[in-house]
Parts: structure tokens; sequence; C-alpha cells
């Protein structure tokens, strides 16, 4: 059976083969490096936003 292109078991039957292994950690680094940046760049939004209600420039909602 052909998922995606990739063959159900590698050449010892151990799981995926070495392509694929490696291909999966490559996604997995992009989907945590995105994530992480999402959650820094969300920290920073936050801290901004608190600084501004510090200084009274808030909308009052």
């Amino acid at each position: 059976m052909v998922v995606l292109r990739l063959p159900r078991q590698g050449a010892g039957g151990r799981g995926l083969p070495l392509k694929a292994r490696l291909w999966l950690r490559r996604i997995g680094w992009l989907v945590a490096i995105w994530a992480g940046s999402v959650a820094a760049l969300g920290l920073a939004a936050g801290l901004m936003r608190l600084l501004m209600r510090l200084a009274g420039l808030h909308t009052g909602i």
C-alpha cells in the first residue's frame, strides 16, 4: 500500500524509510519554529498592551 507515495514499511519492515523520517523531522522542526514564533509574537503583543494600559493609553473596552 502506498500513501503519499511513501511505502507502508521500510526495507527491513521497521516503519518508514529513512527519507520519510528525515522529511517528517524537517516538517516537525518547521511547525515547532512557527509555533514558537507565534507564541513569542503573542507575548510581545500582550506586553505592549500591558505597558500601554499602565501608561493610560487604553480605550476603556
